[in-house]
């Protein structure tokens, strides 16, 4: 009796642990151009998903080549921590909701909605369209991404999920190290 649970414990982990490597994996977020530099960015995400609708704070900081992304409910409460490496994304920490979340689709939407440039690093097949404040992202000649860049936030519309963040800035307490970074690269 104790072997027959046993194999169906040791099933239900194994068949559980897969579901993490089933998840699709985001065309456009790898980058062989990806360089190493200073850069921090904190915004206030607001997100609706079919019926669903959250908000949180999420900061990004990249000290070398590693760019770590924390987010936290508006009360301070931490949802996920993770990293990308210009490869990969990396889940260090997440809270048992986001379990199943596609972290690797949320964190290139937010990549190419908020990272300067980061479009021009990629070497696959990745086309912008760009039109007034408005910029249509096509990879594999599938379009995917909508953003739009407003005075004060930033509305992103992902078409294949389909989602909807709007990404507001917040300016207090980081400096805006995209001008330095901006500096660093002019000088090598």
């Amino acid at each position: 009796m104790k072997l027959k649970w046993m194999g169906i414990l040791l099933g239900t982990v194994l068949l559980c642990g897969g579901c993490q490597s089933m998840l699709p994996k985001a065309p456009g977020l790898a980058t062989a151009a990806w360089a190493a530099q200073n850069y921090q960015r904190q915004d206030q995400l607001e997100i609706q998903w079919k019926e669903h609708s959250f908000s949180f704070l999420l900061y990004q900081q990249q000290q070398g080549s590693k760019l770590e992304m924390l987010a936290l409910t508006l009360t301070g409460q931490q949802l996920f921590k993770l990293s990308f490496d210009g490869r990969k994304v990396h889940v260090e920490q997440r809270i048992e909701q986001m379990k199943l979340l596609p972290f690797e689709f949320v964190v290139r939407d937010i990549l190419y909605a908020t990272y300067p440039n980061f479009a021009q690093l990629q070497q696959q097949n990745i086309r912008v369209e760009t039109s007034a404040q408005t910029q249509k992202v096509f990879i594999n000649q599938q379009h995917v991404l909508n953003i739009q860049q407003q005075d004060d936030a930033i509305e992103l519309n992902n078409v294949q999920v389909p989602y909807q963040m709007v990404i507001s800035r917040i300016n207090d307490g980081l400096e805006n190290s995209d001008v330095e970074s901006t500096n660093l690269e002019s000088t090598e």
